[in-house]
């Protein structure tokens, strides 16, 4: 039972939220340019300070466990060789070939994996997430591009434009400046601190408000089969091989879970935005994110109950 409540207590303000988001977009109360700015604001402005004020304030060194970054890494690389080998052999439509690969390696872990490690271990474990995102999202964006370059068109990737667009994310420039402060120890003053953490409160409610007003169902017409096979394997059948891994590597309590969200979360929103700037299937792309979203809420719930029962958070 205490295992149940757990699990129930990590996941329903997460899917509250986004069904609020549903419920206010749906009844008018807000407009889809509202919540593209809101989009737009959540991704240049309040994620990147909840990112970098949750990792100022860790101490990095105290908290850094070698085997849970080297397993992410380590898993990502090989899940991200592994696609690119079996996808094309599978997938016939070349400008559906990048989209999946991405769709399955790529994950919304700074809203949803943040968020989830606060809700079951509290703010101060949630830094773990964090400090993890500082490795994962350059991460994530770099192999997208790959995948997108050389699968959709079969161009060479342009090196120079991937560093760019690297350099300028948002989320990448937040966590690179966090750990920089982190390391040398910096403190702001007492009222600036205050800002930053109010302002860092508002980023996981208003992303997951504004990704729930973003939903639509009717994008999940077509390519149902396609898109659904993918979520299930995203979901279910990649986490079912790395988590065990993880387990038997000794990663445990918030660190597992933090780990463990790198694959059970959905896809990244800021994929649709890529395949179509890149010219592959923006459609595709649009229904791996709102299918996986809606999808994650019952397997990161079986998820948080499994590991919990099994005392392994």
């Amino acid at each position: 039972m205490d295992s149940f409540l757990v699990a129930l207590n990590a996941i329903m303000p997460t899917f509250l939220l986004l069904a609020f988001g549903y419920f206010l977009r749906h009844m008018h109360f807000v407009s889809e340019e509202y919540l593209e700015k809101t989009n737009a604001l959540t991704f240049k402005f309040f994620l990147p300070i909840l990112l970098f004020n949750n990792i100022y304030k860790t101490k990095i060194t105290e908290m850094f466990d070698g085997v849970m970054f080297l397993f992410a890494i380590g898993s990502l690389l090989l899940l991200f060789l592994v696609l690119c080998l079996i996808v094309p052999r599978v997938v016939r439509e070349p400008k559906q070939r990048g989209v999946i690969i991405q769709g399955l390696f790529r994950s919304n872990y700074v809203i949803f994996g943040v968020s989830l490690v606060t809700n079951v271990f509290g703010a101060e474990q949630a830094a773990v997430a964090s400090v993890l995102s500082a490795v994962l999202v350059p991460m994530y964006n770099v192999l997208a591009v790959v995948a997108l370059a050389v699968f959709t068109s079969g161009e060479r990737v342009k090196l120079g434009g991937t560093l760019k667009s690297i350099a300028m994310n948002p989320l990448i420039i937040a966590a690179v400046l966090g750990v920089a402060a982190s390391l040398i120890g910096l403190h702001f003053p007492s009222f600036l601190e205050t800002a930053l953490t109010d302002v860092a409160r508002l980023a996981t409610p208003l992303a997951l408000i504004a990704l729930g007003g973003d939903f639509s169902f009717s994008r999940l017409r077509g390519n149902l089969r396609l898109a659904l096979t993918a979520v299930v394997f995203k979901l279910v059948v990649i986490p079912l091989i790395f988590i065990p891994l993880a387990v038997l590597a000794g990663v445990r309590g918030a660190n597992l879970l933090a780990l463990a969200l790198a694959w059970e979360t959905p896809v990244a929103v800021s994929s649709y935005i890529m395949a179509q700037q890149a010219g592959a299937d923006g459609e595709l792309a649009g229904q791996l994110v709102v299918l996986s979203s809606v999808c994650c809420i019952p397997t990161v719930f079986l998820m948080i109950f499994i590991l919990q029962s099994l005392a392994l958070l």
